[in-house]
Order: C-alpha cells, then sequence, then structure tokens
C-alpha cells in the first residue's frame, strides 16, 4: 500500500510541474498591465481559498494582526509584479531561467543572517549558476538592451520570493499551510491593489478572455500546484521534490516554443544548463549536509 501511494506522490508531483510550468505561458499571452495579472491572480486565489479558511480555520484570523504575515505578503508581492513585468521585456524562457535562481537567494540569505554554514558542494553550485547566468546576460547584450533589463527584473524577482519565504520561516512553524498560504495570498493581493491604485490602472475594462488566464493562474498554477509541491514534501524527500521544480523552466520552454513560437537560443540553452546544474547541485548538497546533522 505504501509503494502504491507513493507512486501516486509522484504522479500528483508531475502533474503539479506540469501545470506550474503554464504560467509563463499564460502571463506572456494576457494582454494586461503587469500589476492587474498579478493583482488578479493573488485576488482569485484568495477568493477561492476563503470558504475553505473559513470553515477550518477561522481560529486563525488573528494572525492577520501579526506584522509578520504583512512583511511576507509585501514581498510575495513585489515579487509577482517583478516576475509578470519581465516578461514585457524578455522572453519566456530567460524569464522562467531566471527565477529559478530562488533556491540559491535563500541559501545566501541563511548564510547571512541565519549563520548557516554552506557546504563545499554548494558552493560549486552556486557558483555554477552564477556562471549561467553570465552567460545568458552576455548573449542578450548582443541581442537588445531591453532583454537584458527582463532578465534582470526575472532575477529580482527570485530575490524577493527567497525573501519571502525565509522572512516567512518562523511564522510557518506556527500557522499550518493552508492558513499561512491563505493569509500571505491575502496580504499580497490587498498591496498589489495598492500598488495598482497608486499607479492610476484601472481595475476593469479589459478583454473578458484575460479574466480567464487570470483565473487559470490562480487555479493552477498557485493552488493546485504550489498545493501539491508542499503537500508532496510529507511524503517524499525533499530532493526529489527539488529537482521535479526544476522541469518548470524546462517544461515552460518547450511549451513556449509550441504554443508561441519562442525558439530558444543557442546561448540561453548553454546557461540554462549551467543554472539548472548549479541549482540542483546547491540543493542536494545544501539537504545531505542538513540531514547528516540531524543524524
Amino acid at each position: 500500500m505504501e509503494e502504491i501511494n507513493t507512486k501516486k506522490i509522484y504522479g500528483l508531483l508531475g502533474i503539479a510541474v506540469t501545470v506550474i510550468s503554464f504560467s509563463g505561458i499564460l502571463i506572456k499571452i494576457s494582454k494586461a498591465p503587469p500589476l492587474i495579472i498579478a493583482f488578479y491572480r493573488m485576488l482569485f486565489s484568495t477568493i477561492i481559498f476563503t470558504p475553505f479558511f473559513l470553515s477550518r480555520y477561522r481560529d486563525k484570523v488573528r494572525y492577520f494582526f501579526d506584522y509578520r504575515p504583512a512583511v511576507v505578503g509585501f514581498f510575495l508581492a513585489v515579487h509577482f509584479f517583478l516576475w509578470i513585468t519581465a516578461f514585457e521585456y524578455t522572453n519566456v524562457a530567460n524569464a522562467v531561467i531566471f527565477v529559478a535562481l530562488q533556491p540559491l537567494f535563500t541559501l545566501i540569505l541563511e548564510l547571512i543572517f541565519a549563520r548557516e554554514d554552506l557546504r563545499e558542494g554548494v558552493i560549486y553550485g552556486i557558483i555554477l549558476a552564477l556562471l549561467g547566468s553570465v552567460i545568458i546576460s552576455i548573449g542578450d547584450i548582443n541581442i537588445l538592451y531591453e532583454k537584458i533589463w527582463g532578465d534582470l527584473l526575472a532575477l529580482a524577482a527570485a530575490f524577493f520570493a527567497a525573501s519571502y519565504l525565509f522572512i516567512g520561516r518562523s511564522l510557518r512553524k506556527e500557522v499550518a499551510y493552508i492558513p499561512y498560504l491563505y493569509i500571505i495570498y491575502t496580504y499580497a493581493a490587498i498591496f498589489l491593489g495598492i500598488f495598482t491604485l497608486l499607479k492610476g490602472l484601472p481595475f476593469g475594462g479589459y478583454e473578458k478572455i484575460n479574466y480567464l488566464y487570470f483565473l487559470g493562474l490562480a487555479v493552477g498554477p498557485t493552488l493546485i500546484g504550489h498545493s501539491v509541491l508542499n503537500y508532496s514534501v510529507r511524503y517524499i524527500p525533499t530532493t526529489i521534490v527539488s529537482l521535479a521544480i526544476l522541469g518548470e523552466p524546462i517544461l515552460t520552454t518547450f511549451y513556449a516554443w509550441v504554443l508561441l513560437g519562442e525558439r530558444i537560443t543557442l546561448v540561453t540553452f548553454i546557461g540554462g544548463v549551467f543554472i539548472i546544474a548549479g541549482i540542483y547541485q546547491a540543493s542536494v548538497m545544501n539537504r545531505t549536509g542538513r540531514e547528516e546533522m540531524v543524524e
């Protein structure tokens, strides 16, 4: 029975990564401003979560008055805004490859603020990923300045993703996963709504098809995809989940080629291989090191 359950988890994990990989495509084909896309993605996610939260986790409402989820939600809002904006300046492949650097930023934040030691293999992984980033950036200099700007936005998005995960660590120890997500998603939607108001963008008036894209981003990559990823780590090794997540830039690049006609350049391919290899090396070595410390 355990073997069957494990196989089911692997199957769900594969479905989750497949679904998450469509986020870049949905963002690219949306004809609304980045802030609007990010706002409705979080708003719809929150709305869908609300009945479940109120029926099972109503006692967790008190955490809305804790400053920590507000800070985490702010960083999450900035992450989504920067990443979605990146698609306006660079291609899908570059955007998903650079945002995949998030685990490395997390490791660096842990080194600086949590004083956690980095194993030698982790450092090699970081160097590989940075080398890949340099390779892609050099290739983009020869193409267009705007593409470099998009790459930098995706890189900044990866940093803010790592920051919101790092800052939220203490809160995640106190609050169950579902209410934690609901609270930070709600705050992210609030902050994105404020950013939209400050920029003077209208909340309505966009083509109806866009709202289906927003809903797709909320239901697919946000609620189904990330929920399954976090559910999977309870039953299978985290390194396996980390490896599966690295399938996102690969699948998204393939989807962009098939559906949008975006061909990946040789430079992006080579740099992407270095980045993915570096992330995997760093993730595996970091997890191995922690497991040895526990033993």
